[in-house]
C-alpha cells in the first residue's frame, strides 16, 4: 500500500513592486541622471542610485556612471556568493568594482529575505521608509559631509566606498509598505502626505506615479515651505538678513530629478514535498520584470 505524500506549506515573504520616474524639467531630453532596477526573485530585491550632477562642469554626463551601477547591480544577482548570502553591501562592493565610468552617485540597496527581513545598504541621501497600519516605523537619514554634500560612491579615490555605507536590517511584517527614493523625493513631500497617498492607493503602481507627481508640484512651488527648505533653514541658510526684517525667508521646493519606488509586503504559500524541494511558487509578484532604468522611461 503506497502512502499519501504529506504535503508541507511554506510562508514566505515577497515583494509587489511598483516605480516611477519624473527628471528635473532641465534633463528630460537626456532621460535625467537617476538609475533603478527592481526583481522580485527570493523575496524581492530593488536599488537607486542618484548621479551627482556636478560632474557635468566637468564635461562628464553624470547619468552615465548612474546607470552603469544599477546595471551591474542587477548582473550580480546571480553571483553564485550572492545567491546564499543575500548581502546589499557585498552587491554594492561588486557592482562599484565593476563600474568603469567616470562619475559619483548616491546609492541604496534593500534586499526582502524569504523570512521577511528587509536588508539595507545606503550610501548618501536616498531615503526610505517603513510605512505600517498608517505610520512611518522606520526610516534611513541621509550621510552627508555638510548640508546638500551627501556621501557618495565615486570613480575616484577621494570618494567614499561600500564600506561606508549605512547598513541595517528591518523585520517586516505581511502588508508593510517601503517608500524609497532618491532626494528629489523626500526634499519635496512630507511624511504625512506619503502616509495619505500610500492609504489611499488601489495599488503600488499608482502609489508610486501618485508620489512622484506630488514631488514634482512641490519641487516647482516657490510658495511651497519643502523639507528642503525647512532644512535648510535649520542649518543657517536663508535669505539676506534685511529680507528677513521684510518678514521674508527662505522657502520653496527644490527641482530635481524624482525617481519612486514603492513595495508592499506580501505572503506566499510554498508547497513543498517530504523532501524539502519547492514544487511550485504563487503570487502575482512572480511577473514583476527586472528593470535597470533611466528617468526616460517615465518622461512625463
Amino acid at each position: 500500500m503506497k502512502l499519501p505524500v504529506q504535503l508541507v506549506i511554506r510562508l514566505e515573504a515577497v515583494l509587489s513592486i511598483g516605480t516611477h520616474v519624473i527628471p528635473h524639467p532641465r534633463k528630460a531630453a537626456s532621460g535625467g541622471e537617476d538609475a533603478f532596477f527592481a526583481n522580485s526573485d527570493a523575496g524581492g530585491v530593488f536599488a537607486i542610485a542618484d548621479g551627482v550632477s556636478g560632474w557635468a562642469e566637468k564635461d562628464v554626463n553624470p547619468a552615465l556612471f548612474s546607470r552603469e551601477l544599477m546595471r551591474n547591480s542587477s548582473n550580480f544577482l546571480n553571483d553564485a556568493e550572492l545567491q546564499v548570502n543575500r548581502d546589499p553591501q557585498s552587491l554594492l562592493m561588486k557592482a562599484h568594482a565593476a563600474t568603469s565610468s567616470i562619475g559619483s552617485a548616491t546609492v541604496i540597496i534593500a534586499m526582502l529575505e524569504k523570512t521577511g527581513t528587509l536588508k539595507i545598504a545606503s550610501e548618501g541621501d536616498c531615503g526610505l521608509k517603513i510605512i505600517r497600519k498608517g505610520q512611518v516605523m522606520f526610516s534611513i537619514y541621509p550621510q552627508e559631509h555638510y548640508f546638500d554634500c551627501p556621501y557618495q560612491i565615486s570613480s575616484e579615490a577621494v570618494g567614499q566606498t561600500y564600506q561606508d555605507a549605512l547598513v541595517c536590517s528591518v523585520n517586516l511584517m505581511e502588508g508593510d509598505t517601503i517608500v524609497s527614493g532618491s532626494d528629489g523625493l523626500f526634499d519635496n513631500i512630507f511624511d504625512q502626505e506619503i502616509i495619505s497617498i500610500v492609504s489611499e492607493s488601489p495599488g503600488v503602481d499608482e502609489a508610486a506615479k501618485a508620489l512622484a507627481e506630488l514631488a514634482r508640484k512641490h519641487s516647482v512651488d516657490v510658495t511651497f515651505d519643502s523639507p528642503y527648505s525647512i532644512e535648510a533653514r535649520s542649518r543657517g541658510f536663508d535669505v539676506p538678513w534685511w529680507k528677513k526684517l521684510l518678514g521674508a525667508k527662505l522657502i520653496g521646493g527644490k527641482m530635481d530629478d524624482i525617481t519612486v519606488v514603492v513595495a508592499k509586503v506580501k505572503t506566499v504559500a510554498v508547497p513543498e514535498d517530504e523532501g524539502g524541494d519547492i514544487e511550485q511558487q504563487q503570487g502575482n509578484e512572480q511577473g514583476i520584470a527586472v528593470a535597470v532604468a533611466s528617468a526616460e522611461q517615465n518622461e512625463e
